[in-house]
């Protein structure tokens, strides 16, 4: 099912992050190959989580130690557990810059890691300054529907300020690069949308696709990447035709992505000096004591990271 080394880290352990990698390793074929696997994580709590689970084979799992003196208590999100959190994530991050080989990522409570990290705001950003990227693209991913996000977690009222010629090129471009690395298109075709209602009907609404977008994609056109738009996000769903999205904020395409195929989602970080998929879910700490949380966007975010071109 996978054919190259990946790194793991599970996030929140007092979600269900463990219980879904540990069931898309023991519920698949993955079980099977181990040796291109590794996690990074408290051999307690995946031993804890693996009983649970009635799984009895978790000694072969390829397991980076990391100390939790804490008791984790699924269900309850600990701020105790943040040290623990970020020490999995750095390891993991830099096994993977290391070995330059795909990093996979469990659900973080951003409530929690704040007591360690002030203003984290999630793994796309985290990543971005630990790197000193000069960008990154969130690219959400399933069988139906790509889309890259312009701006990710920042609030709604400060997207339009965000939004220039430059950023919407930068992202582009990352965009038709990562389309190429990962999925093998030659020439992707990139519909970028507005970011007003009916794209501004030429300033009616606003005037960033009049000052910003529109000549983003002039620039990119001579450039000879094919792209389109700016596309009303209202409409820009129905007829498809186009390899993959632009948005101009978080929940502007979204909604449309997981209301499409939720649990076969997953969320790419592209401009990395190597690949990070991730969950396209949260920590759900309100079912993680119920063991019954669905692993198919885990098993997704293992496969796309041990397959293909994903570096």
């Amino acid at each position: 099912m996978i054919k190259n080394p990946i790194v793991v880290s599970l996030g929140e352990p007092s979600g269900i992050g463990p219980e879904v990698f540990l069931k898309a390793i023991f519920e698949t074929s993955l079980k099977e190959q181990l040796g291109l696997i590794t996690v990074v994580a408290s051999k307690k709590v995946i031993k804890n989580v693996s009983q649970k689970l009635n799984y009895h084979k978790t000694d072969s799992l390829k397991i980076i130690e990391v100390n939790l003196d804490s008791d984790v208590i699924l269900g309850k999100p600990d701020k105790k557990n943040a040290p623990y959190v970020i020490e999995c994530l750095n390891k993991a991050v830099d096994l993977a810059h290391k070995e330059k080989i795909p990093l996979v990522t469990g659900p973080i409570n951003k409530k929690v890691v704040t007591n360690t990290i002030s203003g984290f705001s999630g793994h796309t950003e985290f990543l971005k300054e630990k790197f000193g990227c000069e960008d990154v693209l969130m690219l959400l991913a399933n069988n139906s529907l790509k889309v890259g996000v312009a701006t990710t977690h920042i609030a709604l009222k400060d997207v339009p300020k965000m939004i220039s010629k430059d950023l919407i090129i930068r992202k582009c471009k990352l965009l038709d690069k990562g389309l190429k690395d990962i999925y093998g298109l030659v020439a992707p075709k990139i519909a970028v949308l507005g970011l007003n209602p009916h794209a501004g009907e030429d300033g009616s609404f606003g005037i960033e696709e009049i000052e910003s977008i529109n000549p983003a994609i002039a620039h990119l056109k001579k450039e000879d990447f094919d792209i389109v738009g700016p596309i009303s996000a209202d409409t820009a769903f129905i007829n498809g035709g186009y390899d993959a999205y632009l948005s101009m904020y978080h929940d502007q395409a979204l909604p449309v992505l997981k209301t499409l195929d939720f649990h076969h989602s997953v969320n790419i970080t592209l401009g990395l000096p190597f690949h990070r998929v991730s969950v396209d879910h949260g920590t759900a700490e309100d079912i993680a004591p119920k063991f019954k949380a669905d692993y198919t966007s885990m098993l997704e975010a293992l496969k796309l990271a041990g397959n293909g071109n994903i570096i």
